[in-house]
């Protein structure tokens, strides 16, 4: 029987495959946008790392593409609902 190896990368390619879509998924709950942006961050690493080791197939760049989209959507969103809050708070302290 023949063995089943892995060409080198492609583990970090999958791995940045799946942190790109948990990215992209968590920046539609508020507050954990910000691991959207931690999870962003990760799966662009390890696209690049997949990149070194000469994977390039379509799961790295898939990886790569929407750990990408996790980052860019996930700091707008935190970004939006720390302005939510501080506009809230902002407007709390006004007068009647």
């Amino acid at each position: 029987m023949p063995e089943h190896t892995n060409p080198p990368g492609k583990s970090n390619a999958t791995a940045s495959l799946v942190l790109g879509i948990i990215a992209v998924v968590f920046w539609f709950f508020g507050y954990s946008s910000i691991l959207s942006v931690i999870l962003g961050i990760v799966g662009l690493i390890q696209a690049s790392k997949a990149k070194e080791l000469g994977y390039l197939d379509a799961i790295r760049t898939a990886g790569f593409v929407l750990s990408l989209i996790g980052l860019i959507g996930g700091a707008l969103a935190f970004v939006a609902c720390v302005a939510c809050v501080s506009c809230a708070g902002i407007a709390s302290t006004l007068p009647l």
